[in-house]
């Protein structure tokens, strides 16, 4: 059994610290970093920290910059090289904690390099694997693409879990995925309420597991994160950890999730794996991503509750 995860729209986040954010004077960086990322190559390199048995497929581009850090970081790559630069996510984060999110759109993809890739992504699969569809769509891909690829990976076996947003995650709930995994604001956006107590997120949760949807995770930032099932629901309140940079804790949240299901950990105990994931994520600054160490320090730190 393996766990795929899909980049279609990797990038290279530049981070930057500073002191404070000042518009109308120079500001000072304190801190720069740059590395491959974006949604999907993240998901598998949490996977392949965590132990799991992964292998990263998606696009890459001229100087193969995706190939090379993942033959670097020992994650296992299978990727349909595209002609072009990758396009830069630029994250300026403030010592008092905000954070500024620049990104770049990434240059336009005919339709036929998609329908390749998604040729190439259903060829890999087979019936019992884990497929991580997640991050933004590349520019000239339809709205629908992650719905199309949930449908056909549903027929083939698989188990398909969503993480994006908007137009594309309402489109592809459509096809009842597996698993769909919004933060608290794109969730609430997708709904159309502003009513974030648990008892009304349970209610929504409700109306789209009568649609099909099999699992819900739900992260919420510094409260901690929510799954549910058709059948129960978990809520787990975040470790009292010192946070250092949010940026990839999603990621890391659904990383550590499918690890957990993959192996058939029960969901309670799988959001307690994902969230210790999430957790760890935190604790390191700017891009990086949580180590295995770290997770299972922060395992008995955290006890979810059953709703």
């Amino acid at each position: 059994m393996m766990i795929i995860s899909l980049s279609l729209n990797p990038c290279m986040d530049k981070s930057l610290s500073i002191d404070k954010i000042d518009l109308d004077q120079p500001n000072r960086v304190t801190l720069s970093r740059k590395d491959v990322g974006g949604k999907g190559v993240n998901v598998a390199r949490v996977v392949n920290t965590l132990g799991g048995k992964v292998n990263l497929t998606g696009f890459d581009f001229d100087g193969s910059p995706v190939q090379k850090a993942m033959e670097k970081e020992g994650v296992k790559s299978l990727l349909y090289p595209v002609p072009g630069e990758m396009r830069v996510n630029l994250k300026i984060r403030e010592a008092g904690g905000r954070t500024v999110e620049i990104n770049e759109k990434g240059a336009p993809l005919p339709e036929s390099t998609l329908n390749e890739m998604e040729n190439m992504l259903l060829e890999m699969c087979r019936e019992g694997d884990y497929v991580a569809l997640s991050g933004s769509l590349p520019n000239g891909a339809p709205k629908n693409m992650y719905a199309r690829l949930t449908e056909k990976l549903k027929k083939k076996g698989c188990f398909a879990a969503v993480d994006c947003d908007g137009e594309a995650l309402e489109i592809a709930i459509e096809k009842a995925p597996s698993l769909i995994k919004p933060n608290l604001p794109e969730f609430l956006a997708l709904t159309g309420t502003r009513d974030a107590s648990v008892p009304a997120l349970m209610s929504l949760c409700k109306g789209y597991h009568e649609k099909g949807v099999g699992m819900i995770c739900l992260s919420m930032g510094g409260e901690g994160a929510l799954l549910s099932t058709k059948d129960a629901a978990f809520f787990c309140p975040a470790a009292d950890v010192e946070v250092k940079g949010t940026q990839g804790a999603g990621d890391s949240l659904l990383g550590g999730l499918l690890c957990a299901l993959s192996r058939g950990d029960a969901p309670g105990e799988a959001l307690r794996f994902a969230s210790a994931a999430a957790n760890a994520s935190v604790m390191r600054p700017g891009t990086l991503l949580c180590t295995r160490e770290d997770t299972l320090s922060l395992l008995n730190c955290l006890h979810p509750v059953r709703l």
